[in-house]
C-alpha cells in the first residue's frame, strides 16, 4: 500500500459542475467504499460507511465472474461459442432460445425478451426481468401474471417461457436472463454449482483475501446476473487479472487469448452503445464499455463500478447504496482517475 492524498484532491466535476474533489464525491452519501490501484499497488483506499473486510454486493458486476469463467472454459476448449444453446443445456430444446449461438449471449444480442431498457423491468410482474428476480427469489411471488415456473424457482422452466423478439445477433439489447442462461452452461460444463466453478477457475487462485457468496434461490439455481457479494479489495483483484502488468505472484489467469477475444474479436461494429469516433469498441463478454485505449467497465445497480485501464496499469472500484427509489447514474470518473497517472 502507498496512499498518494493527492489522488484525494483531483477535481472530478464536469465543465459547468461545482467543484468537487475524488474525497467529496466519495463522501457524498451513497458511496460505501472506493479503492485505486496502480501497478498492483493500493494508491487510494476510502470506506465512508462500511470496513475493508466487510461484503458488498456488486449487482451487475457479477456478470464479469460468470463471463470471465465461460472464457476460460473457452480456452481449455469446453465451450464453443459458436454452438447452439440447446448443445450444453438440452432442456432449451424445443423454445425460443433453440439454435441460438451461445456467442449471441456473450455479446447480449440473443434476440430474447426481457430487455431491461426501463424502470418496469423491476416493477411489472408481466415483464421477463420481473419473474426472472422471482424465479430466484429477488422479487414477490404473489402476481398471478406470474409464470408457475416463476413461482416455484425452476430456473430452466422460467427460460422456457422467454419469447424471440428478433433474430439472434441482429440488436444489442441488455438483458440479464442471457447471463442466467450463461451461468447454467458454465454449471453444466464443469459439472458444479456455479459458485464452486467460480471459485475452481478463479476466486481459489488469483489471491483473494476473504470467500466470496453467491445467492441462490430454494432450489439451488444462482443470481448469475447480479448476486454475488466480495470485498472490494477483491473485487479490485479480480481487476488486475486483466492489467497488462500484473503484480509480481499475481497469477495469470487471463490468456492473451482472452484479451484478444474482448478487444478485437467481437460482432458488428454498430452494435450496443459504440461510439467508434469515441474510441469505443464492440461490447462482448457483457463489459459494460471497452475501448481502444485498453479500457474495461462494468457497472452494477445503486453504485457499483469496476474500470480497469490496462495501458495505465490502474484499476478503480467502488460500492454504494442508493439513497433514492431511482437513483441517477453518477458513475465515479474512473477515467479521470487513470489519466492522472
Amino acid at each position: 500500500m502507498h496512499i498518494d492524498p493527492k489522488i484525494g484532491q483531483l477535481v472530478v466535476s464536469r465543465p459547468g459542475e461545482p467543484r468537487r474533489t475524488l474525497d467529496q464525491f466519495i463522501n457524498n452519501g451513497a458511496v460505501d467504499g472506493c479503492i485505486v490501484l496502480h501497478r498492483g499497488v493500493i494508491v487510494y483506499e476510502k470506506y465512508p460507511t462500511i470496513q475493508p473486510d466487510d461484503l458488498h454486493i456488486l449487482m451487475s458486476v457479477t456478470k464479469e465472474f460468470v463471463l470471465t469463467s465461460l472464457a476460460i472454459l473457452e480456452d481449455q476448449g469446453k465451450v464453443d461459442l459458436t454452438k447452439p444453446v440447446e448443445a450444453y443445456l438440452p432442456e432449451l430444446k424445443g423454445s425460443d432460445w433453440a439454435g441460438t449461438p451461445l456467442r449471441a449471449l456473450v455479446d447480449m444480442r440473443s434476440g430474447m425478451e426481457g430487455s431491461e431498457d426501463s424502470p418496469d423491468a423491476y416493477r411489472n410482474p408481466k415483464h421477463k426481468q420481473f419473474q426472472l428476480e422471482a424465479t430466484l427469489g429477488w422479487q414477490a411471488r404473489t402476481s398471478p401474471e406470474l409464470p408457475e415456473s416463476a413461482r416455484t424457482g425452476d430456473l430452466p422452466g422460467f427460460l422456457r417461457t422467454i419469447k424471440r423478439e428478433r433474430p439472434a445477433g441482429e440488436k444489442w439489447a441488455y438483458t440479464s436472463s442471457n447471463t442466467a442462461v450463461i451461468g447454467e452452461v458454465v454449471s453444466r460444463v464443469t459439472g458444479k454449482s456455479l459458485a464452486d466453478a467460480v471459485s475452481d477457475l478463479i476466486w481459489s487462485k488469483m489471491g483473494a483475501e476473504h470467500d466470496a457468496t453467491l445467492t441462490e434461490n430454494e432450489r439451488g439455481y444462482p443470481a448469475s446476473h447480479a448476486g454475488m457479494a466480495a470485498t472490494l479489495r477483491d473485487l479490485a483483484r479480480f481487476g488486475l487479472l486483466f492489467t497488462k502488468h500484473p503484480p509480481p505472484g499475481q497469477p495469470r489467469l487471463i490468456s492473451d487469448s482472452i484479451i484478444k477475444r474482448i478487444f478485437g474479436e467481437s460482432g458488428d461494429k454498430q452494435a450496443g452503445n459504440v461510439s467508434p469516433s469515441k474510441g469505443m469498441l464492440p461490447l462482448t463478454y457483457e463489459w459494460d464499455m471497452i475501448s481502444d485505449k485498453g479500457e474495461l467497465a462494468k457497472g452494477g445497480w445503486a453504485g457499483q463500478l469496476l474500470y480497469i485501464n490496462r495501458d495505465k496499469d490502474v484499476v478503480v472500484a467502488y460500492f454504494g447504496t442508493n439513497l433514492v427509489p431511482d437513483p441517477m447514474p453518477e458513475p465515479l470518473p474512473a477515467r479521470l482517475i487513470a489519466k492522472s497517472f
